[in-house]
């Protein structure tokens, strides 16, 4: 026994017993995977279709409920308001591209040209739908210098338009698959695929066998989609034959790879877990900083407090890599509190002469309660009255809005600043701004990286920064990295951003050779 565990302890060990289980699965795989493979091939096609209807139902409802909250507006004009309320749905949307309103089969108005100096005249529709909506397929849509292939769907006086790269990835074409769309008191639409196979005549779900093999017809119950799919016997055996023999062979080789794989992965992750709950103290612990702007004057405004830790190889591991360990641990509190009394001892001596910086630190959601900060927090505040506090909420935190509005109005009435971090990525929408007496919301990075090209997302930061003044909240983008993005933003009344231009995230040493008074140097 003493033997088996003094081998056990060797470093050639591992490499055996991954060898030693690889033969088991070679053995299992040549007793039992034929039969599995060929099984699961059946459902090949199958999956195929499953996903595309999946896909196509979640566009479906997506376009369904934005076109009915527009029709309960009850707007019979291209007015300002309802060119508005189209830019509004489609940021809420995540499939549609662009909204246009129609009347009397002519197109006046869309979300991204506003209204049309002349209308557009609306071809006959490819298809109704069951509930009556109209559809047209593949339609030639002009993106500034090149066109693209969309689908438009029209319900009541309001047209979705929707790119089809989302539901059309799977090569329908090269499997034994028939995609229909059903209409209203006409035979299916066929979509693609292979014609020759139908879907009127069969049950949902129901399937046909015949002597060359199976064809099962799978229908949405939300999207009027129907996919055909057949499974011819000859292919089966065709195309697997060739394959049993070279996936058994090639099953033990595998095996070792992916198992060591593995293997080494949870060992490095159990390891750098181990390793970090030791190592969490404040000499593990790093605090970087990037600079925050006045975009017209580059006026250094504050910095944003991000954190690093050094693994005992001194190896510098990102945030991504050992958050999720502090919330396991629920040492949130903890961890954020090194953060700040590192920063303030690092930053004071830089930054004391400038008036109003905003130090700005992310707050776990758990800890985003008035005792809790102010305990953390509180005694640099009366430190230092000069400086501003900005606590950071990212937007997917916002989900248990009632609480967090609360903290927010308490802690603004004892002097902190509130900002809503990678605005647009999470759950929220331009809505949620109403409701949270945020002082910034931080625009993500997202928005910004294709501006010179014209993005639709880029295009709704003029709409967001016009809502954010409106109920008194200032927007900061993040992510620049051009001077052309610089240019475009101040045209549009934004008055603060970060990013590479300005500034990578840094220790405070090289912080402080950024910083010439209240400028960058």
């Amino acid at each position: 026994m003493n033997f088996i565990f003094r081998f056990l302890n060797k470093k050639h060990s591992i490499s055996l017993l991954i060898f030693f289980f690889s033969v088991f699965l070679f053995a299992f795989f040549t007793g039992g995977a034929v039969p599995v493979i060929l099984e699961n091939y059946k459902q090949k096609n199958g999956n195929y279709a499953y996903k595309y209807i999946g896909e196509m139902d979640r566009v479906s409802a997506d376009i369904a409920a934005t076109l009915k909250k527009l029709n309960s507006l009850k707007l019979d004009e291209c007015s300002d308001e309802m060119i508005k309320q189209m830019r509004f749905a489609q940021f809420e949307s995540k499939y549609i591209k662009d909204i246009g309103f129609s009347k009397n089969n002519k197109l006046l108005c869309t979300s991204g040209l506003g209204k049309l100096d002349k209308p557009f005249d609306e071809l006959p529709a490819d298809l109704t739908t069951p509930g009556g909506s109209l559809v047209w397929l593949k339609v030639p849509i002009k993106l500034f210098n090149f066109e693209k292939y969309a689908h438009v769907v029209r319900t009541g006086s309001y047209n979705a338009v929707f790119n089809t790269s989302e539901i059309d990835r799977a090569d329908i074409s090269a499997s034994n698959i028939a995609i229909y769309v059903m209409q209203k008191d006409k035979p299916p639409y066929f979509y693609g695929g292979n014609r020759d196979l139908t879907v009127d005549s069969v049950t949902d779900g129901q399937a046909i066998y015949d002597m060359k093999g199976m064809k099962t017809v799978l229908c949405s119950t939300s999207s009027n989609i129907c996919a055909a799919v057949y499974i011819s016997y000859s292919d089966i055996i065709q195309k697997e034959a060739s394959l049993i023999f070279g996936i058994v062979m090639l099953s033990a080789i595998s095996t070792i790879f992916v198992m060591k794989y593995l293997y080494d992965t949870l060992n490095r992750f159990k390891g750098f877990r181990n390793r970090f709950k030791r190592g969490l103290t404040p000499e593990k612990i790093l605090c970087y900083y990037q600079p925050i702007v006045e975009l017209k004057t580059s006026r250094l405004i504050g910095c944003e407090v991000l954190c690093r830790w050094v693994d005992f190889d001194g190896r510098v591991a990102s945030p991504i890599e050992f958050l999720g360990i502090v919330k396991e641990l629920q040492k949130t509190k903890e961890f954020t509190q090194i953060i700040i009394d590192k920063a303030f001892a690092e930053l004071t001596p830089v930054i004391s002469d400038i008036p109003a910086f905003k130090i700005s630190f992310n707050i776990f959601p758990s800890d985003f309660r008035t005792e809790t900060i102010v305990d953390m927090v509180g005694k640099y505040r009366e430190e230092h009255p000069q400086l501003t506090i900005n606590l950071e909420l990212t937007e997917d935190e916002l989900i248990e809005l009632a609480k967090v509005s609360a903290a927010i109005d308490e802690l603004r009435a004892k002097g902190y600043v509130i900002s809503i971090d990678d605005f647009g990525t999470g759950y929220s929408s331009l809505s949620y701004l109403r409701d949270i007496n945020a002082d910034y919301i931080k625009i993500d990075r997202s928005f910004v990286k294709e501006i010179e090209h014209g993005s639709i997302k880029s295009n709704l930061i003029p709409n967001i920064v016009n809502i954010a003044n409106d109920i008194g909240t200032q927007v900061i983008v993040e992510g620049i990295e051009k001077r052309e993005q610089i240019d475009y933003l101040i045209s549009y009344n934004v008055l603060y951003g970060q990013g590479y231009i300005f500034g990578r995230p840094c220790p405070a040493e090289e912080f402080s050779k950024l910083v010439c008074g209240d400028r960058l140097c």
